[in-house]
């Protein structure tokens, strides 16, 4: 079995998340994030190729916008999403949060 290697580091968070997919909402958590890629687990069944629109919670207190992400895997209530959309002010925020915990490391 291959296993695809990983070029960028990803950060365990707890993080509240607000997501929908066409009518219908849900909510969950974020508990891993790379740069531009997400693990949530939440409410709303998600299917691989899905396509949804979330908003994340940062530690930070501050709240980002992800205009289109695409269901890349399913395992059970959790999902990795991958971000296709997300607005300039939601990209600046995101990349400080990353650029202070690699800071940290």
């Amino acid at each position: 079995m291959a296993f695809a290697l990983r070029r960028h580091s990803r950060f365990p968070i707890f993080s509240p998340v607000r997501y929908e997919r066409g009518n219908r909402d849900g909510v969950g958590t974020v508990t891993n994030l790379f740069p531009l890629c997400w693990r949530v687990s939440g409410s709303l069944p998600l299917m691989p190729g899905d396509v949804c629109a979330f908003k994340v919670r940062l530690p930070t207190k501050q709240w980002i916008s992800v205009a289109a992400g695409k269901v890349r895997w399913v395992r059970g209530e959790e999902y990795g999403i991958e971000t296709l959309v997300m607005n300039t002010e939601s990209q600046e925020t995101l990349n400080t949060y990353l650029h202070e915990r690699i800071k940290a490391l």
